[in-house]
């Protein structure tokens, strides 16, 4: 490969991680909440929730939580 091309291919590899990195803290845009495309959610009015939505809960975790929750507090006695 000639130099151009290594210098294009590095600057995509650093765009791509670039973009990876600074998107990992966003919050979904609101047309990705839906199932439907784009145009049905515009010209329909339809959204059906996909699982981008709502965010996944392990059953595992929150049969812990619940089991927490039912445990009564005692303040510690000095």
């Amino acid at each position: 490969m000639s130099r151009g091309m290594w210098v294009i291919s590095i600057l995509i590899l650093i765009l791509m991680i670039s973009s990876f990195w600074f998107a990992k803290d966003r919050e979904a845009p609101p047309w990705v909440k839906c199932k439907e495309s784009l145009f049905a959610q515009v010209v329909l009015k339809e959204c059906t929730p996909s699982s981008f939505a709502t965010p996944y809960k392990d059953p595992i975790i929150n049969k812990d939580e619940e089991f927490q929750d039912d445990l009564p507090f005692e303040p510690p006695q000095n």
